[in-house]
């Protein structure tokens, strides 16, 4: 695997530099291939946090061993990013679904990079600024009054082509992260047709009211 060609294609912070300022970066230590098994904990956050992208593979991030799923990772998903200079108080662990193939970043190979290009600090602050964002949205779901008030504000924050989602999770991960059952779901979705706030085709949502 050409490592170096990898980052650039899908590795946010490398995103737009040139072939010569990779390579210069690439030299600094910190920075490694690795390989689990399915099952295999790929991380968590009482061993030391890292970056990772998955190359190959699939994986998961889950509150505990035994928590909810936060988050699927496919190939080119990045994780750890956010808690790479903060240690969250609450168990974390990134687990493999299949064998995977994965790129890790340590804390200090991310210095170094951001010491050495200023745009490396500009895109990781841009990352942590979204991130807040996202996080916000999700208690202003929590904290909506209504099923459909949550859903709705739910929905306003998925990446989107002009008024159009692409949904890419099911209606169980949904509901997790929204903090209701899948059969309040469903009704909030129906109220929500109903009204003219949305429109939904199979997977596409459209945001009649943005």
């Amino acid at each position: 695997m050409d490592m170096k060609q990898f980052l650039q294609e899908n590795f946010f912070l490398f995103n737009g530099l040139d072939d010569k300022k990779i390579e210069k970066l690439l030299t600094v230590k910190g920075v490694y291939e690795e390989h689990y098994s399915q099952g295999e904990i790929m991380q968590n956050n009482k061993t030391l946090c890292k970056i990772g992208i998955i190359v190959k593979g699939k994986a998961i991030i889950k509150s505990g061993d035994d928590g909810v799923i936060i988050r699927k990772l496919n190939p080119n998903d990045v994780y750890g990013a956010a808690c790479l200079f903060d240690t969250p108080k609450h168990l974390t662990i990134v687990k493999a679904v299949t064998d995977c193939t994965v790129i890790t970043m340590n804390k200090e190979f991310i210095e170094g990079c951001i010491s050495e290009e200023k745009s490396i600090s500009i895109k990781y602050i841009e990352f942590l600024a979204k991130r807040i964002s996202f996080l916000n949205t999700k208690i202003n779901a929590y904290t909506a009054k209504s099923a459909e008030n949550k859903l709705y504000t739910y929905l306003l924050q998925l990446p989107r082509e002009e008024n159009v989602i692409d949904l890419k999770v099911d209606m169980s991960t949904i509901a997790k992260m929204i903090g209701i059952g899948r059969a309040t779901l469903y009704r909030a979705f129906e109220k929500l047709e109903k009204n003219g706030t949305i429109t939904k085709q199979d997977k596409k949502i459209i945001l009649n009211e943005v």
